[in-house]
């Protein structure tokens, strides 16, 4: 989806009122896609023993509406240890001794930024 500006038409306040919503999508696209990443390098970065913290890691999106989203990369809860036969409740301990969410974050981190402006400039351009 590209935006262009029809001045022969006469569609351009209509063009101008869709631009910010345009640039939201854009940039929800990139985020998205920095969340999915970082999901793939946590469940590189985790120690293993069952397999069942890594697999427990996720990516939750929530929010109703244009310009109100969310995401988050998750991880415990939903799986259930075999070793234990309880859910898994101990990411964060893992995380505080043998981090793998955070480096998969730092990862990330220095070019979010700039492949959101870069995403929602080639909107602009069309």
């Amino acid at each position: 989806m590209s935006i262009h500006l029809d001045f022969e038409k006469g569609t351009i306040k209509q063009d101008l009122a869709q631009l910010p919503e345009k640039m939201m999508e854009a940039a929800w696209e990139e985020i998205v896609q920095a969340v999915t990443l970082m999901k793939g390098l946590a469940q590189g970065n985790v120690r293993v023993d069952t397999g069942s913290l890594r697999d427990s890691i996720r990516v939750e999106r929530g929010g109703e509406g244009k310009l109100w989203r969310q995401i988050k990369l998750r991880a415990g809860g939903y799986i259930v240890n075999p070793k234990t036969g309880k859910l898994v409740n101990y990411a964060a301990v893992v995380e505080a001794k043998y981090p793998y969410m955070r480096p998969a974050w730092q990862e990330v981190e220095p070019t979010i930024k700039e492949l959101i402006k870069r995403a929602v400039l080639e909107k602009l351009k069309g």
